[in-house]
């Protein structure tokens, strides 16, 4: 693959004079260490990503940079698909991990770790009707198949609410937002769409700049309240104060929303419900993360429901504490099942079940949450692609 335009992208980004040597170096390191990363999970034949980055993989392609005189691999016949312990697909097809296309979102995060968007005013406050749905879906923005399949399927049950819960690929550019979210089913009420680290790579611009067009309730802000006399539903901005030398991958708050999280929780004796990007588990439920630990000290108290993203999979948590949670990041990336999840005491379901799909033959169903809200009760129900109940079980 030509990376030409890309490595002269890069090396403009990292010649910006606010850079310091030190950052420049810092940034090479990390493309060589996940690099030679990569490499070795391929030549290991691993099914273990152990957290790498993968968008910054093709760093040292793109910069003629490859030390071991081993470029990666960039077609199907080099490197066949490998199903990964968490789901995800290793290989060169379009979305898959080492999608030479990814390398846009490389080339975004450089161009922009200096220039973003700036952090929203006030955050917009909506009152809902006592009973009301929601359809949720995460990592929706491929502008693909998958992604409209999903969007047919929410359409056929019409909500007062659908929520993005982040993620338009490649980088959150603007013509990325604009197409991709193009067929997002809109609500009968109305729409919103979360940031995320995705949408960071290109400092959030492309994603502020569809807002007012899409999304008007959120009033230009990337974090929402909805509320009626028995809940408060929050929607977070977990992504714009994410550390961004770490690709923007664990979610953050931020002071000012932390201080606002902790206003609107203050006095509030109903039930709270969070919608985020990142998440609040590890993946297969065994511990929380940073970003559980920063609303739980905001909110006082544990959230009764959280709906994260960002793990290209769904996974319905058992309860632990006070919190139900769940993993809704399926929304249109293909991807298998997730065998780290098998046996794991915190996990009650995730998907399994094949998408008969002949350009994705490891691909398990995508889909979305649909719920309802009567008084202080709350009903989900998960949806494939097919528009077909998945969990509960009928």
């Amino acid at each position: 693959m030509d990376f030409g335009d890309w490595k002269s992208r890069v090396e403009a980004g990292l010649s910006d004079v606010r850079q310091t040597l030190e950052q420049k170096q810092q940034i090479l390191d990390r493309l060589q260490q996940v690099h030679q990363q990569v490499r070795a999970v391929i030549d290991s034949g691993s099914t273990e990503s152990g957290g790498i980055p993968w968008e910054l993989a093709r760093g040292l392609s793109i910069l003629d940079k490859v030390l071991d005189g081993k470029p990666l691999p960039t077609t199907e016949d080099e490197l066949p698909t490998r199903v990964m312990d968490d789901g995800t697909l290793l290989g060169c097809r379009k979305w898959e991990l080492l999608d030479p296309l990814w390398g846009e979102a490389l080339v975004q995060w450089i161009g922009h770790l200096w220039d973003y968007a700036p952090w929203p005013g006030q955050p917009g406050r909506v009152q809902i009707a006592d009973k009301v749905s929601f359809s949720i879906a995460g990592d929706w923005g491929t502008g693909d198949y998958i992604a409209a399949k999903v969007a047919e399927a929410m359409r056929r049950q019409p909500a007062d609410y659908t929520i993005h819960l982040g993620d338009v690929y490649y980088a959150g550019v603007g013509t990325d937002e604009s197409n991709d979210l193009a067929g997002w089913p809109p609500g009968l009420s109305g729409q919103f769409t979360l940031n995320s680290n995705h949408e960071m790579y290109n400092g959030a611009l492309g994603y502020f700049g569809e807002l007012s067009s899409k999304f008007p309730m959120q009033q230009g802000t990337s974090y929402f309240s909805l509320h009626n006399g028995n809940w408060l539903i929050v929607g977070l901005d977990s992504a714009y104060h994410s550390d961004k030398m770490s690709l923007y991958m664990d979610g953050a708050l931020g002071d000012a929303q932390t201080a606002w999280l902790k206003q609107l929780a203050a006095g509030w004796g109903g039930k709270i419900m969070l919608l985020s990007h990142h998440q609040g588990y590890v993946m297969d439920g065994s511990a929380t993360t940073p970003l559980y630990q920063s609303v739980v000290a905001a909110l006082g108290r544990e959230p009764d429901y959280w709906y994260w993203g960002h793990l290209h999979n769904v996974i319905c948590y058992r309860p632990q504490g006070k919190l139900v949670a769940r993993c809704v990041g399926h929304g249109a990336i293909p991807y298998g099942p997730a065998k780290l999840l098998d046996g794991k005491p915190g996990v009650e379901w995730a998907e399994t079940r094949s998408a008969d799909d002949s350009q994705y033959p490891e691909r398990v169903l995508n889909g979305f949450v649909r719920l309802e809200l009567d008084g202080a009760a709350l009903s989900e129900r998960f949806y494939d692609e097919n528009g077909c109940q998945r969990w509960p079980e009928r």
